[in-house]
């Protein structure tokens, strides 16, 4: 154990398994204290996958305790913060993770496939921020790191309403990082890539014949040239990078947008570069000129999406 961040108290949503597991771990391991928060899946599995990252914790010489509240609920995200604060008597740290994915083409999804995503992602994540700023205030300062993602690299079928949850998030953390940088909180986005999580193979699963062509576009749009389509990465490359940001030192990167590709660390952003065309007068635009110009105009303009 290193202890960088020994003395802090740290919360993990989505921590029961994948990169949430393996940030509660590498937060107590420096010598956080940790909030393992997740689900109870089934009711009759003892323990919880949460309770098990606990254990984990604990037999490593760390300390950590077990939540079950689904963050999607703004009063369950009021106690889960309560209960980082009456056990440990503070908050310093939140890793705003949880995310669930319900593939499905948006002409085919019903209410709940695109909402649920949403609840749980950002929703969830507002609520922790939400409830976690107030104490995080009263601590003198901290951290907050988000999951999200930018959706201007590779296109992922049946995967809309993911994806805009954490592109939402993003944009989020870019906000707060200039709302609470007065108070001495850091707010970053930290953009995992293809990681190798239950969540992820049961993306891919879902697929089924539209997978192969999928990893062809990968291969094609994100690996190097000539390259093989990189592996997803292990869960346990994510947490260096949150916990550096995490650090005293750290704490003076915030509204910054890490995209991380195992190995690979990126710096993007949540403005978009936008390609201008003008109108010939101070009219404005009239449809036979739009008719004219624009056509040719976006055959010259380059797409990144």
């Amino acid at each position: 154990m290193a202890d960088r961040l020994a003395g802090n108290v740290a919360i993990v949503t989505g921590a029961g398994r994948g990169v949430g597991a393996a940030y509660a771990r590498a937060l107590a391991a420096e010598g956080a204290k940790v909030v393992v928060n997740d689900l109870r899946g089934n009711a009759d599995r003892t323990p919880t996958a949460a309770q098990s990252v606990v254990a984990g914790i604990e037999a490593a010489g760390g300390v950590a305790v077990a939540h079950h509240d689904s963050v999607a609920d703004f009063d369950g995200a009021r106690r889960l913060v309560e209960t980082a604060v009456a056990r440990f008597g503070r908050l310093d740290i939140l890793i705003a993770n949880a995310a669930i994915v319900r593939p499905r083409f948006l002409r085919d999804a019903d209410e709940r496939d695109f909402t649920d995503v949403l609840a749980v992602a950002t929703h969830g994540t507002f609520h922790c921020l939400r409830h976690a700023v107030p104490h995080l205030i009263d601590a003198g300062g901290g951290t907050i790191i988000v999951t999200g993602d930018l959706v201007n690299d590779v296109h992922f079928p049946r995967n809309a309403a993911y994806r805009a949850a954490k592109a939402a998030n993003a944009v989020l953390a870019s906000y707060a990082a200039e709302e609470l940088r007065p108070f001495g909180i850091s707010v970053n986005a930290v953009n995992p890539g293809a990681t190798a999580t239950a969540l992820h193979d049961d993306y891919v699963a879902s697929l089924d014949d539209r997978a192969a062509s999928f990893l062809a576009e990968l291969r094609t749009r994100v690996a190097p040239t000539g390259g093989a389509p990189p592996a997803p990465a292990a869960p346990e490359t994510v947490p260096p990078l949150g916990i550096y940001l995490c650090t005293e030192e750290g704490r003076r990167i915030t509204g910054r947008a890490f995209q991380l590709n195992g190995t690979r660390i990126g710096l993007a952003t949540t403005r978009t570069e936008i390609s201008y065309l003008d109108a010939d007068g101070p009219a404005g635009w009239s449809t036979d000129a739009l008719a004219a110009r624009l056509p040719a105009w976006l055959a010259g303009v380059r797409d990144t999406a």
